[in-house]
C-alpha cells in the first residue's frame, strides 16, 4: 500500500469500526450486525469454500469481459480518431451506451439471454466498461501533440518509432487511468449482474443472503468486495 495513505487510512478505519460497534450495540443484528458477528459470518463462508469459489467465478467473468472491452475500446478509439467519418457516425452511439443506466442493460440482457450464469454478467461488464476505455483513450489521442507527429513524419521517421516514442508515451497516462476506472466499473457491474440474474458468484451470494435476511453475511460479502478493490487500487 502506498506509504502516504497508510497512517490516515488506519486512523479512519479505527473510527469507522468504533462507530460501527457502538451503533450495533443498540440495534437488532438484523439491522446492523456487530463486527464480531460479521467476522464470524466471514469465517464461516471462508471455511465452507463458498468464498473462494464465488470469488473465482466473479473474477473470471470480470476479467473476460474487461479484457474484451479494453481491446475493442482501444481499437475503436484509434479508428474513430483516424477516420473522421467513423467518428461522426459512431461517437453518438458510444455516448448513448455510456448514458444508459446499467439497470437497463441488465434488464435487456435478461430478456435477450435469460438468466444465463455467464452471458448476462459478461454482457453487462462489457457494455459498461467499453465506453470508459474508449473515452479515455480517445481523449488522450486528441490531447496528443500533433505537431510533434507531423515533424517526425516530415523527417521520414519510421512509423514504429513514431508509435513507440510519441504515441505510446502520450497515451500512457490516459491508458492507465482508463484501465483503473474501467476495472472498478467492471467489478461492480459483475456483482450487480450476478445479484439480478445469476445463480453463482459473489453477487448471487449477496442476493441469497438478502433473501434469507442474513445481514451478517451481507456485511461479510461486502467486506470481501471492499478488501479486493483496496488491494487492486493500492498494491
Amino acid at each position: 500500500m502506498k506509504n502516504s495513505i497508510i497512517k490516515p487510512f488506519w486512523i479512519l478505519l479505527f473510527f469507522i469500526f468504533l462507530i460501527w460497534e457502538r451503533s450495533a450495540a443498540g440495534l437488532n443484528s438484523l439491522i446492523l450486525p456487530s463486527i464480531g458477528e460479521s467476522y464470524q459470518a466471514l469465517k464461516e463462508i471462508a471455511l465452507s469454500g463458498i468464498l473462494l469459489e464465488s470469488f473465482i467465478i466473479t473474477l473470471r467473468r470480470t476479467l473476460i469481459a474487461y479484457g474484451l472491452a479494453v481491446i475493442l475500446g482501444i481499437i475503436t478509439a484509434l479508428l474513430l480518431y483516424r477516420f473522421k467519418i467513423l467518428q461522426r457516425t459512431f461517437r453518438p452511439l458510444i455516448t448513448v451506451i455510456q448514458a444508459t443506466p446499467p439497470v437497463v442493460w441488465v434488464s435487456l440482457a435478461v430478456v435477450w439471454f435469460g438468466v444465463a450464469d455467464d452471458l448476462t454478467p459478461i454482457f453487462l461488464i462489457f457494455i459498461v466498461s467499453l465506453p470508459v476505455i474508449f473515452v479515455n483513450i480517445f481523449q488522450g489521442l486528441e490531447d496528443m501533440n500533433v505537431e510533434l507527429v507531423e515533424m517526425a513524419r516530415a523527417y521520414s521517421t519510421p512509423r514504429y518509432r513514431i508509435l513507440k516514442e510519441i504515441y505510446l508515451p502520450s497515451l500512457l497516462p490516459a491508458l492507465v487511468s482508463a484501465l483503473s476506472i474501467a476495472f472498478a466499473f467492471a467489478w461492480k457491474s459483475s456483482v450487480f449482474a450476478e445479484f439480478i440474474a445469476s445463480s453463482s458468484g459473489i453477487g448471487y451470494q449477496l442476493s441469497r443472503a438478502n433473501s434469507m435476511m442474513a445481514t451478517d453475511r451481507l456485511f461479510a460479502w461486502t467486506i470481501v468486495l471492499i478488501l479486493f478493490m483496496l488491494f487492486v487500487e493500492y498494491y
